[in-house]
């Protein structure tokens, strides 16, 4: 299955932005697609918000100040298989 990315690169910006940007596009998020934030921080008061609306996540830290975190429906089976694929 192939599966559409839509990266949010937050790096610039000061919250709450991140988090307003984010809600945003994943009230939006169609079946296959998947959101990649990437972030100097972890979106801590992004994770409860998630889990009330039925996403899941996968946060890896690339550096001392670098994640990406992966979010995509919990229902959309097909989209997360394809992410253990891609993100590992």
């Amino acid at each position: 299955m192939t599966v559409e990315a839509i990266t949010l690169d937050v790096r610039e910006m000061e919250p709450p932005e991140p988090y307003e940007l984010a809600t945003s596009t994943l009230r939006e998020l169609q079946p296959g697609q998947y959101v990649r934030m990437i972030s100097v921080r972890q979106p801590i008061m992004l994770y409860p918000w998630l889990q009330e609306r039925g996403f899941s996540e996968d946060t890896r830290q690339r550096g001392e100040d670098l994640f990406d975190i992966y979010i995509w429906a919990t229902a959309d089976t097909d989209t997360e298989a394809a992410l253990a694929d891609i993100i590992g």
